[in-house]
């Protein structure tokens, strides 16, 4: 391949990566799976402000170190450590998520922990005021089991707010609704797949063409 012909495909992939809204890869929530602070091998409330990314409309955050929660085989979804929706009290954790582009599309996703001896929980999951999915769990088991989470979101404005919110449907207040791995990605546009995909084709062929 000449020097000509490689840069030319070099420019069409920096083109097409250029009009994505932002990195396919970018995870655009902080701290999503609530690794800061460190409780070592505990666990604490922490007031808003002490939490990267996230506030808590009663002021506290709890974060666990998942294994000491209950039962052989507990462990965090995502790193060491998960965040408790019901600190000692239903509740509800937010982010304001930024650098959205209106009308893009992003792939929402978290892990929802059903946690032992917590009794009926549900939690609501919203972004930008528009309800997104609803977890629910019955508190059994002797372990935390983590479901997985994913949806297709569209932005519709730069900023939005994520909310994880605790509701009362008759289990323990200060027990149940563990969340971890929260992540908000952008979906590339199929325009610039088929574009890159050109790119790709073109460089092969040029190969082909060489040999």
């Amino acid at each position: 391949m000449t020097r000509s012909a490689w840069l030319a495909v070099v420019a069409i992939s920096a083109a097409v990566m250029g009009t994505s809204p932002a990195r396919a890869d970018a995870n655009l929530v902080v701290n999503g799976s609530f690794e800061a602070p460190s409780v070592g091998g505990g666990w604490n409330l922490f007031a808003n402000g002490s939490v990267p990314g996230w506030t808590s409309n009663n002021n506290e955050l709890e974060i666990d170190y998942t294994p000491i929660l209950s039962g052989a085989g507990t462990s965090a979804y995502d790193g060491a450590q998960s965040a408790e929706v019901d600190g000692s009290t239903f509740d509800t954790l937010s982010q304001t998520v930024s650098g959205l582009t209106v009308g893009a599309r992003y792939t929402l996703s978290w892990a929802y922990g059903s946690r032992p001896g917590s009794g009926p929980q549900q939690l609501d999951v919203s972004l930008g005021g528009t309800p997104v999915a609803t977890n629910t769990s019955d508190g059994s088991g002797n372990a935390v089991v983590w479901t997985p989470n994913a949806y297709t979101v569209v932005a519709t404005a730069t900023s939005e707010t994520l909310s994880f919110a605790a509701l009362d449907v008759g289990g323990a207040p200060s027990v149940g609704n563990e969340l971890d791995a929260v992540s908000l990605t952008a979906v590339p546009e199929p325009a610039s797949l088929c574009l890159l995909g050109s790119g790709l084709l073109g460089l092969r062929l040029l190969r082909r063409k060489r040999v």
